[in-house]
């Protein structure tokens, strides 16, 4: 279950990935879709501490193969990082395909 809140930061960093250069589009497949379907990118997981702040954040891409996939998720992660309020360290960045 996710709350208001999480589903805020969800919201900030996938525009904020979104406008990455080099990346295609957040993971896709059935469980995106799904979560796509019901308001929820299922390619961006927040964690949040009692307290609210983000304790952890996952985000899955793909990445254009004009670029290198290691610089895309470098950027990935810094402008993550920055929508979510989070630091560098609780930004976990995967990149799950190439096109």
């Amino acid at each position: 279950m996710t709350t208001p809140r999480a589903d805020a930061v969800s919201a900030a960093v996938t525009d904020a990935v979104l406008a990455v250069p080099g990346v295609a589009c957040l993971r896709p497949g059935l469980r995106g879709l799904l979560h796509a379907a019901v308001g929820r990118p299922g390619a961006v997981r927040v964690v949040l501490d009692a307290t609210g702040s983000v304790r952890a954040l996952q985000v899955e891409i793909v990445a254009r193969s004009q670029h290198r996939a290691a610089d895309v998720a470098r950027a990935v992660r810094a402008a993550a990082a920055e929508a979510a309020a989070a630091p560098p360290a609780a930004v976990r960045i995967t990149v799950t395909g190439i096109v």
